[in-house]
């Protein structure tokens, strides 16, 4: 095993653990601020409701990413494969 090998499972299984992170974070927020936003909207605390909606933003745009990232993870992980065991024709 070489450096190479040890960096993509490393990788592989931070980009695992940052999502298991978000999308319970993303579970948290939809359970627990959805109550809040809704009491927010209803006093007209206009701040509050666009903290809210910022917050929720930035979740899903950091679990986009991060499924970009595992994707494009999975991709090299599959053109390594091919790079070192081609096949012949």
């Amino acid at each position: 095993m070489n450096w190479d090998d040890d960096f993509m499972c490393l990788t592989s299984s931070h980009f695992s653990e940052m999502r298991l992170l978000v999308e319970g974070a993303i579970r948290l927020f939809e359970d627990d601020a959805g109550c809040l936003l809704h009491l927010a909207r209803d006093k007209e605390q206009h701040e509050a409701v666009s903290s809210l909606n910022d917050i929720g933003t930035a979740l899903y745009e950091f679990r986009r990413h991060v499924k970009n990232l595992q994707e494009a993870h999975r991709q090299e992980e599959r053109r390594q494969r091919v790079s070192q065991n081609p096949i012949e024709i």
